[in-house]
């Protein structure tokens, strides 16, 4: 018997297009963005804007926002109905304060949030206070007087607090209050109960207050006017019940169904199946199964499902076989009397057939990685009948294949015998420098049996620079960068230069879309959980660099630099939802400083001039990210249009391009998708990309050529253990053969210096030292790395030893260049790297040092000439080519940080997630093109196997860090791939719950808006 109700999507949505209004509901998320006609009726000096909800007939909300300086918000509502939306200005919060005094004593209240406040006051005339009491109470204000900060706080929101407080401060001058506020009275109380010991106290529950020192009053702020209303509706929730895959770290598929059925649902079930029978819930059982689905009916799976407790909401089907379309079933069961009825059936999952098959992955000189999927039952029945072939015992093997003149060489002092009934993995052990394959065979006597095809092939890399001749070759640099012009200095660089100066910054994080938290308790401070870690590049990075770049030009200062923004990083910049964070995070900075300035003024004067400066930090931050509307990728775009910096671009979600080759489709899905963002963010086209953590194998520069893009950065042994001898070593970049792409090698010199806290400039003892805070903020200097003694932070010292390593820096470019500019027949190249978050978040000086360093070389010098890549291959277009060596910027410059055992499960699940994309993208070309609908499903499934992808959850949870938040992230995106997956093979993929369920992962993770989905089919 079919189920009674009607298959739903966990959400349903809902569009309103409004003039100058958009608002999405999603569920119980609604989405308002509004246009510049809304926004520039807003007098930001003066007014806020907020966001209200109004139930239908009330004349109070029961929800508002402030979204002053915001184009758009979203926000969960926790009741279902119709309701009011409106756009209102409000006049900003006023705060007044009244006294009796004939003078204004100096009165402060720092908020932290609305939450948590400090009040402080001085310059009270205390004597003059007491005469009046005593005078007009005929009191003893000794014994008979005490001090109370009396709080009244907000009716309706007092969060667990009272309405009404008394907190005694004595013969202090300092008070925190709780909560969100009304009123605040510096009060004088009489003393008049006793206690058990005689002592007078107030009597807080009926005190006697002999006199107001000062009122606080907090006023709601006036209504200016309304800029727009209108009714939405937030729908009720309803019975659904769905079925998805869920990723373990194991090769195996899980399926997790959830469900939901409301009361009025239960109560139906009640009445229309319980009731005709005489029964009651105690009566029956409910029982949920796992059914495969066909286009002839439904087969029951075996072993799977069972009896579900009361109030369960959801199971786990554990170790499904692939190769099925599933759907889980609940059945109304009697236990004595004959019922046997399903109530709910739910989404279709399907779950591809795994082919059986092994691959292998690079990780250094003389190791790699391969892991492999065999159908145990498949397997079983073949070595059962190979054996009886044979007539022996059968052992099975990973066989180690050398690849060397186009043919497959055995070899057998490689081969591994492993039991695949307890591993699917294997750590090879292989030789330098040689291109391998593997396969399993099951061998039986002298027969062997081919368990898999071969799998892809790797290179292992060099440990000596290969003995090729050396060549060099031409090639034109297409079109013009703005940086491609002369360097104005005052001293003439660009006439006298020796050498020439690249300095690259690398520009990247993690695409983390979700909101800080702040907690409920009122006590906040900056912890750096992923979610901040955007938030804390803007603050102490890339804002600081845009000001420093400002700054330059503002004091006529020509400069030219090198930088990638790696996708991820340019569309949280240009994301709504994190502008609308980021002013939050930066405002409970603000805050905190001023709660921070006020406290060390009254308890650690040593720290007071820091506090200030991180206060006065966070105010131009914010003047900063407003100036340009939230959106800092239009600050950098600005300056590369005036020719000062040089942006290229990234892999798409900074993947760790070498472990994807064998599915080529996934690294021209990388590149590809990061070109067209770019092209989307910056308004051209990119010249060079950064690879991810700078790892190379060959073959990757043909992708990047196709893509349109003629260099990228690699690490030094890249080129130094080349196929050849490289003559200028890292001092010029190279080509590589086969292709018309160049790649920059780093500097190691440059590296150590600027990058290393042990022996780099970071480590200086006047430096603030990142990982010792004295408070909420960080206020002490190194002083020493020995032990934990640490002294306060004096600014004006840091400033001067930033200076003078700029100096220094400079002067060792100088030096470096005389020694060697006659070891060459062109102008040495320098190309110092480094990631861009050393300069202001790990090295809080380094936006200074890096400013102070371009003020020199534009006064001070004239040997060191700064150039951009495009403006080097313009200027120099004749270099050496060579076969590179496989290599990362990684630990020991191979691959192994992103190979840990840790870590190295991951790979498996998404190179399967790609096989499936690709057959769904293939799939759409081919057969659905003209459907708009599975456009956009393959387009987001798109965008969830790219964020599977990022090589940082592995790196983090190689160290240690986060490791169940980061696994968290990993399977999110993977089971949204799923998801997508399921409702694409769907028959009725079309239909509205499935439209609604692909509309609410496309708000998610709204990554990559141009993304095209074409770039995942085989070509």
């Amino acid at each position: 018997m079919s189920s009674p109700f009607p298959l739903e999507a966990s959400v349903r949505c809902s569009n309103y297009h409004f003039d100058h209004v958009c608002v999405k509901v999603t569920g119980n998320l609604v989405h308002v963005s509004w246009d510049e006609e809304i926004t520039k009726t807003v007098n930001t000096a003066m007014e806020d804007l907020w966001v209200q909800v109004y139930r239908i007939g009330e004349d109070q909300p029961f929800f508002e926002k402030k979204c002053t300086h915001l184009h758009s918000t979203e926000f969960y509502l926790d009741e279902s109905g119709e309701f009011q939306l409106r756009l209102t200005l409000k006049e900003h919060f006023k705060l007044y304060m009244a006294t009796d005094f004939h003078y204004t004593p100096k009165v402060s209240l720092v908020s932290e949030n609305d939450r948590r406040h400090h009040l402080t006051w001085c310059d009270i005339d205390w004597e003059r206070v007491r005469n009046e009491v005593e005078r007009a109470f005929r009191i003893n204000w000794d014994e008979e007087v005490d001090l109370f900060v009396h709080c009244i706080r907000k009716p309706f929101d007092t969060e667990g607090l009272p309405r009404e407080e008394w907190i005694w401060v004595g013969t202090g001058d300092y008070a925190v209050i709780m909560g969100r506020l009304n009123k605040i009275n510096l009060a004088v109380v009489k003393k008049e109960v006793r206690d058990e010991k005689g002592v007078l106290h107030a009597n807080l529950e009926n005190p006697t207050v002999l006199k107001i020192i000062f009122t606080l009053d907090f006023q709601d702020p006036d209504v200016v006017g309304e800029l727009f209303c209108g009714n939405i509706c937030v729908p009720a929730d309803t019975t659904f019940f769905e079925l998805k895959r869920e990723v373990w770290e194991e090769d195996t598929v899980q399926l997790r169904a959830w469900w939901k059925v409301t009361n009025e649902d239960w109560a139906l079930m009640e009445q229309e199946l319980l009731r005709p029978r005489g029964l009651e819930w105690e009566d029956v059982d409910l029982e949920i199964e796992l059914h495969t689905y066909s286009a002839t009916g439904t087969k029951k799976v075996e072993g799977q499902g069972g009896v579900l407790l009361p109030g369960a909401t959801d199971w786990l089907f554990h170790s499904v076989e692939d190769g099925a379309a599933y759907q889980a079933k609940i059945f109304l069961r009697s236990k004595t009397e004959e019922i046997n009825q399903e109530i709910l059936s739910s989404t279709f999952c399907a779950v591809p057939k795994k082919p059986d098959h092994i691959v292998l992955l690079p990780i250094d000189e003389r190791r790699g990685f391969t892991y492999w999927h065999i159908d145990k039952g498949r397997l079983e029945e073949r070595l059962s009948s190979f054996a009886k072939e044979t007539g022996s015992q059968v052992k099975t093997f990973i066989k180690v294949y050398h690849e060397w003149g186009g043919s497959l060489h055995h070899q057998m002092h490689l081969d591994v015998e492993v039991h695949l009934g307890l591993t699917d993995n294997w750590y090879m052990n292989l030789e330098p420098d040689k291109v391998y394959r593997v396969q399993l065979v099951a061998v039986s006597g002298d027969e062997v049996m081919a368990i898999t095809d071969v799998s892809n092939s790797i290179q292992t890399a060099r440990v000596f620079p290969g003995n090729n001749p050396v060549e060099f070759r031409e090639v034109d640099f297409p079109g013009s960068h703005p940086t491609a012009r002369k360097l104005e200095s005052v001293m003439g660089t660009s006439e006298n230069s020796i050498g020439l100066l690249l300095i690259h910054l690398h520009a990247h994080l993690p695409y983390i879309r979700k909101r800080v938290s702040y907690g409920e308790s009122g006590f906040w401070q900056p912890m750096g959980y992923p979610p901040e870690w955007f938030h804390e590049a803007v603050k102490d990075t890339y804002i600081p660099l845009i000001t420093i770049f400002e700054k330059l030009v503002a004091e006529g200062v020509d400069f030219r630099l090198s930088m990638d923004i790696s996708p991820t990083l340019s569309n949280m910049m240009r994301c709504p939802f994190l502008q609308e964070e980021f002013l939050k995070y930066i405002d409970a900075h603000i805050n905190l400083a001023r709660a921070e300035v006020d406290r060390t003024r009254r308890q650690a004067m040593q720290y007071h001039d820091t506090a200030w400066m991180h206060l006065n930090r966070f105010l131009e931050i914010r003047d900063c990210f407003l100036k340009y509307d939230g959106d800092l990728t239009k600050a950098f775009k600005k300056f590369q249009d005036m020719g000062y910096l040089e942006i290229s671009t990234c892999g798409a979600t900074h993947a760790f391009l070498p472990f994807f080759t064998p599915y080529p489709e996934s690294v021209r899905g990388q590149i590809e998708t990061a070109v067209k963002d770019y092209e989307d963010t910056f308004g051209t086209a990119p010249r060079g990309i950064w690879l991810p953590e700078c790892a190379y194998v060959p073959g990757l520069e043909r992708f990047v050529q196709d893509a349109g893009l003629r260099y990228f950065f690699t690490e030094t042994h890249a080129v130094t253990l080349a196929d050849c001898p490289v003559v200028f070593g890292t001092h010029a970049p190279v080509y590589l053969k086969g292709s018309d792409v160049a790649a920059f090698a780093r500097d190691p010199e440059t590296g150590k210096q600027v990058w290393s806290g042990e022996e780099g400039y970071p480590g200086d003892p006047d430096y603030l030292d990142f990982h010792f805070k004295g408070g909420p903020l960080r206020y002490n200097r190194i002083t020493t790395r020995t032990n934990d003694y640490k002294e306060p932070y004096v600014r004006q010292w840091a400033l001067e030893k930033a200076a003078r390593h700029a100096q220094h820096f400079m002067e060792a470019r100088n030096f470096r260049f005389r020694y060697i500019k006659d070891w060459f027949w062109k102008k040495p190249l320098v190309v110092a790297m480094y990631d861009a978050e050393l300069f202001g978040h790990h090295w809080f000086e380094g936006t200074d040092f890096l400013y102070f360093l371009l003020k020199k070389l534009y006064y001070n010098q004239n040997e060191t000439e700064l150039i951009t890549p495009s403006a080097y291959l313009q200027r120099y277009p004749r270099n050496q080519e060579v076969f590179l060596n496989p290599s990362s910027w990684g630990d020991k410059g191979t691959f192994d940080k992103w190979m840990y055992g840790s870590v190295s499960w991951m790979y498996r699940h998404s190179h399967e997630a790609i096989r499936e994309l690709v057959a769904m993208a293939s799939h759409w070309k081919k057969e659905a093109v003209g459907d708009e609908i599975a456009r956009r499903i393959v387009a987001q499934a798109g965008r969830e196997v790219l964020q599977s992808m990022n090589s940082d959850i592995p790196f983090v949870i190689s160290n240690g860090h986060f490791v169940d938040r980061m696994k968290e992230y990993f399977f999110e995106d993977l089971e949204r791939f799923w998801i997508l997956a399921s409702i694409y093979w769907d028959h009725d993929r079309n239909s509205p719950s499935n439209i609604c369920r692909l509309e609410n992962l496309e708000r998610t993770n709204p990554i990559f808006p141009v993304l095209d989905p074409e770039v995942f089919i085989p070509r």
